[in-house]
């Protein structure tokens, strides 16, 4: 009787337990990703964060410029290093390189080639384009004393700075990001394949093209993977 009793007391403990558990997993809503999706706008400063949907604020980074100004971003890629305020309101740094790139207006902007760079998500598998850009140090030009004309470089010389940096872009190429191992792979025949593995369906159908239609085909089997393997975001 005694044992009985205990058993009904565990009982009795577990479930408002498990109801708690259940209301906290119940309180983060995910949406299946489309177009229409906006990110929230901040710093990502890796591949977890953008699947969470958590940056880290923009207001948080310390900046000459305000984190408004339209040449905001341009000084924070131009620069080796950006320092932000973390969770604790402590000053620490993180290499630009290193970070995975941040959102702005709800649009998703990539680190790639030296600067960010706008990707448009289309599902777990992307075609993506990206141009490789690379920060040239120059020196300020005289100043035209007949106009005068607010741009970056009259921007960074308000700062009294001897330089500024120029960006030179080199030639655009074409590549797949997959969401999944969070990669960007050149875009081609092969490599698709190697993503489509794993939707064995997908990949005989696939795999059984001659080279000729698998090149035509490519972005239809994207787009049917994608319909298969839908991206889920939390609910903004």
């Amino acid at each position: 009787m005694k044992s009985m009793l205990s058993l009904l007391g565990l009982l009795i403990f577990l479930i408002p337990l498990q109801v708690l558990i259940a209301q906290e997993v119940e309180e983060v809503k995910m949406v299946r990703y489309s177009p229409d999706f906006k990110f929230k706008d901040g710093l990502y400063l890796n591949i977890d964060n953008v699947r969470n949907n958590d940056p880290i604020p923009l207001a948080r980074i310390v900046t000459d410029l305000g984190s408004y100004n339209k040449d905001f971003i341009n000084e924070m890629y131009s620069s080796a290093k950006i320092i932000l305020y973390d969770d604790y309101s402590i000053q620490r740094f993180i290499y630009t390189k290193n970070i995975w790139g941040y959102s702005d207006s709800g649009r998703l902007y990539i680190m790639v080639g030296g600067q960010f760079q706008r990707i448009i998500i289309e599902g777990s598998i992307s075609l993506f384009i990206a141009s490789e850009t690379t920060h040239v140090k120059t020196k300020f030009s005289p100043r035209d004393s007949t106009m005068y004309s607010s741009t970056t470089e009259d921007l960074y010389r308000s700062h009294n700075r001897k330089y500024y940096y120029a960006n030179v872009t080199g030639e655009r190429q074409e590549y797949l990001f997959d969401f999944e191992s969070n990669t960007l792979s050149a875009y081609t025949i092969e490599i698709l394949e190697k993503l489509l593995v794993r939707d064995a369906v997908l990949y005989t159908e696939y795999d059984a093209l001659r080279n000729k239609d698998k090149k035509k085909r490519m972005g239809e089997f994207i787009r049917r993977y994608n319909q298969n393997h839908p991206l889920y975001f939390p609910y903004n």
